[in-house]
């Protein structure tokens, strides 16, 4: 095979191959060896169909498979022989010559050559956590929150009680249920449950209205919608809602007795306390090592500054819609409100996708270094995440992906990517231990 490769750009490569009349006429027969395996032709008996017959009956067939046969021959080639990783073809053209040979002119993506970047020397940043007192206090407060009881009181709302209003908003004289797509906390509520100050949970100016109110009172309070509202027609405009109070609850907060002791598991209020910091320091781990890996793959990511096939590029946003949409769809954000904001959302998912995509260039070269291999212990976690997401069993998720190559084939990466930033994670904090053990 004579081969002739061109650089069209930094990922897109002309390829130019001839092969010789001795090796297209090999691949001829093969092929119609294969179709005379099968053909089925009056007047002769299946696999008996002289050649010359089904070159003349099957002839556009016949050259079909032959430039297939070729191209995957090329292709191989490409792959064993040149050590081409091919991300797409683009383009294929055959021609034939008088003398029996063929080229075959392709123009392929390849995959991007990267450099990887001194990930071993990564610095992590200092570990200095601790837990304090007042986050030990807060922790068994929401313990004791979890057991408490909630007397309903005949007074009026106060801070942390819990009641039960129903509420309507009017912007500009008109409700606002009349908009479309709004959350559905700022809609009509014929009754719904507040924590009086929890202004995380609802409207802050209707949390905060409800206090001083009792039972059968009605109130107006002023309302301004935000600027970033999803209705456009009411962003930063001012309005007011109607509160009815229909009931109030008085929590009652549990003793921290033997009682309460002996329902998490301790003996005393020491062992309470070791049980609130540990629980606690554990959280801080846990979020500490989120941020250092999303650290370290931003690391990555920057390292990335080649050109990306755009064939993966655009397969890949594609994926990040998708997500988008079901995520909107989960919120219930409408097609209409997507559709308003298409532009923005699609220039935000190639972002994400072209991110991936250097970060997913940067675990395989990994993976290839460092030997490392996945393993079954490897899919489980993100196979049950993945079921979550969906909202389906752990079982259901496993019989998909066991249908679906291309799903299993995503899992797979994305266990490999999961794998490889918990093992550069690792390896990092066990080097700066080290470091500082020395120091000692």
């Amino acid at each position: 095979m004579k081969l002739i490769i061109e650089p069209i750009q930094s990922v897109l490569k002309k390829v130019v191959a001839t092969l010789d009349a001795a090796t297209c006429l090999k691949f001829k027969q093969n092929v119609l060896k294969k179709v005379q395996t099968n053909a089925v032709i009056p007047g002769f008996r299946k696999g008996k169909v002289p050649l010359d017959i089904l070159n003349r009956r099957y002839a556009d067939v016949i050259a079909d498979e032959v430039k297939q046969s070729l191209l995957k021959e090329v292709l191989e080639y490409l792959k064993n022989t040149e050590k081409l990783e091919l991300a797409s073809l683009v383009k294929t053209d055959f021609e034939e010559t008088a003398d029996g040979q063929q080229t075959v002119s392709l123009e392929v993506e390849v995959a991007p050559e990267i450099t990887l970047p001194d990930y071993k020397n990564f610095l992590l940043e200092e570990n200095n956590m601790q837990v304090k007192d007042e986050e030990i206090r807060d922790f068994i407060a929401h313990l004791q929150k979890q057991q408490a009881t909630y007397e309903v009181v005949n007074r009026e709302a106060s801070v942390q009680d819990y009641v039960k209003i129903a509420y309507e908003g009017f912007c500009e004289g008109e409700p606002v249920d009349n908009f479309e797509n709004v959350p559905h906390v700022w809609r009509k509520q014929k009754s719904t449950w507040e924590e009086v100050g929890n202004v995380a949970s609802g409207i802050r100016e209707v949390i905060e209205g409800v206090v001083g109110m009792k039972v059968g009172e009605r109130k107006d309070v002023k309302v301004i919608f935000p600027e970033d509202f999803t209705v456009n027609e009411l962003r930063g405009k001012k309005g007011h809602y109607t509160i009815e109070m229909q009931e109030v609850r008085e929590i009652k907060m549990p003793v921290v007795d033997e009682t309460f002791f002996k329902s998490h598991q301790v003996q005393n209020l020491d062992e309470l306390n070791d049980f609130a910091r540990k629980t606690l320091m554990e959280r801080k781990q846990q979020e500490y090592a989120r941020q250092q890996k999303q650290r370290i793959s931003e690391f990555l990511i920057q390292s990335v500054t080649c050109d990306l096939p755009p064939s993966w590029i655009k397969r890949e946003t594609e994926k990040v819609l998708q997500e988008m949409v079901n995520l909107f769809s989960a919120h219930g954000i409408k097609n209409a409100l997507l559709e308003e904001q298409k532009e923005n959302v699609v220039q935000k998912a190639q972002v994400i996708a072209e991110d991936r995509i250097k970060l997913n260039v940067c675990f395989e070269k990994m993976a290839a270094r460092e030997k490392l291999q996945l393993e079954g212990k490897d899919i489980e976690p993100v196979l049950i995440q993945e079921a979550m997401q969906r909202q389906i069993t752990a079982q259901k998720m496993l019989q998909m992906v066991q249908k679906d190559a291309q799903l299993r084939q995503e899992i797979q990466q994305k266990s490999m990517q999961a794998k490889l930033i918990n093992w550069l994670f690792c390896y990092l904090e066990n080097q700066q231990k080290n470091v500082e053990k020395k120091k000692d």
